[in-house]
C-alpha cells in the first residue's frame, strides 16, 4: 500500500535542509522523507530557498511507528484553544523512538487531546522537546496556525528558555557565555559534541551558588540545539549531576537512575494568536530539591 502526500515547505524553513523541513510538517520519519524525495529524484540535503510544493508517496510505515493513544500522566499548567503548556516528568520521551514505541508523550497528549491527530499523528502539536531525562517546561500548539506560529517564534528566537542544573566542580567566571557549535559526534552517532562545521549554538549560565565540589546554574539557551545544555557544560569542565553520557563521573545516588539534574525552569512566548507575551514558571521536583540538599551534605562531609 502507498500513500500520496500534498505539502507545502513554506519560507519559514529557508536555510533549512530539506528533510528536515519536511519531518518538521509530515507526520512521518525523516527517514522515510528521505527515501520518497529520493525515489522523486531529489536530493534530501537541498537547501530550501523559497516556498515549494511537493506530492510525495510513502510506503506503508513500520507497524512499530502506528501510535495508539494512552494514559501517560503530565501535569498541564496552562491551555486555550491555541496552546497547551505542559510540565513534563523525567525521564517521559517526547517522541517514540527504540525502546518507547508505546509510553511517550505524544501517546499521552494524544489519549488527553485526540483533536490533536487531525494535523500530526507523530508529533501532534510538538513544536520543540525536552530530553527524556530532562523535566520542566513545554509549549504544545492545538492547532495547525499556532503551530507554525510557535515554530517561527523558536526560529526568531523570540522564546525565552531558562534551566536549573547542578553540576560537578566550579566554573571558572561566575557567569559567562558559551558560544560553541553542535553537531553530530564522528565517533558516535548516539552524541552530540562540539564541531567545527555544527550548528550555531549560544548558552548563558550563571552561578547561583557553589560548594566548589558542585555548582547550581541558572541557563539561557539563545539556541535550541539537541543536548545543547549537556555539551556546554562539558565543555566548560562542569558536565550535569548524574549524566553519564556527556561525562559525569561523581556518582550521585541522590539523583534517580533515570535522570539527571537538569530542569526546564522557566519559559516565556509570544501567544501564537495575539502576540501577547505569556510567561510560565514550574519548581524544581521533589526528588531534584533532596538531591540539592544532599550535594550541599556531601560536600560539607567531603571538606571535614
Amino acid at each position: 500500500m502507498s500513500e500520496k502526500i500534498e505539502v507545502v515547505v513554506t519560507n519559514e524553513f529557508i536555510g533549512e535542509r530539506l528533510d528536515v523541513a519536511l519531518s518538521k510538517i509530515l507526520p512521518k520519519s525523516r527517514s522515510n522523507i528521505q527515501r520518497a524525495l529520493k525515489e522523486m529524484g531529489i536530493k534530501p540535503s537541498m537547501k530550501v530557498k523559497d516556498t515549494m510544493k511537493f506530492e510525495l508517496t510513502f510506503t506503508e510505515e513500520e507497524s512499530k511507528a502506528a501510535i495508539e493513544p494512552r494514559p501517560i500522566p503530565f501535569k498541564v499548567l496552562y491551555e486555550d484553544d491555541d496552546i497547551i503548556v505542559i510540565d513534563k516528568p523525567a525521564p517521559l520521551v517526547v517522541h517514540p523512538a527504540a525502546g518507547h514505541w508505546n509510553d511517550t508523550l505524544v501517546h499521552g497528549l494524544l489519549y488527553r487531546y485526540p483533536e490533536l491527530a487531525s494535523s500530526d499523528l507523530r508529533r501532534p502539536g510538538i513544536v520543540h522537546r525536552l530530553d527524556a531525562g530532562t523535566s520542566g517546561l513545554m509549549v504544545i500548539a492545538r492547532n495547525l496556525y499556532a503551530k507554525q506560529q510557535l515554530m517561527a517564534s523558536f526560529k526568531s528566537r523570540s522564546v525565552r528558555k531558562v534551566y536549573l542544573a547542578l553540576v560537578e566542580g566550579r566554573p571558572r567566571e561566575p557567569k559567562g557565555h558559551i558560544i560553541s557549535p553542535i553537531g553530530r559526534n564522528p565517533k558516535n552517532r548516539l552524541k552530540m559534541a562540539v564541531v567545527s562545521q555544527g550548528k550555531e549554538a549560544i548558552t548563558e549560565y550563571e552561578v547561583l551558588w557553589t560548594t566548589g565540589m558542585f555548582s547550581f546554574l541558572r541557563c539561557i539557551i539563545h539556541t535550541g540545539r539537541t543536548h545543547q545544555i549537556r555539551i556546554h557544560l562539558k565543555e566548560l569542565g562542569c558536565p550535569i549531576i548524574g549524566d553519564k553520557l556527556y561525562g559525569a563521573k561523581f556518582k550521585a545516588p541522590w539523583v534517580p537512575n533515570d535522570r539527571f539534574f537538569l530542569h526546564a525552569w522557566r519559559l516565556a512566548f509570544p501567544h501564537p494568536r495575539d502576540g501577547k507575551t505569556m510567561s510560565f514558571r514550574s519548581p524544581l521536583p521533589d526528588e531534584l530539591i533532596a538531591a540539592l540538599r544532599e550535594a550541599r551534605s556531601t560536600a560539607t562531609e567531603k571538606r571535614v
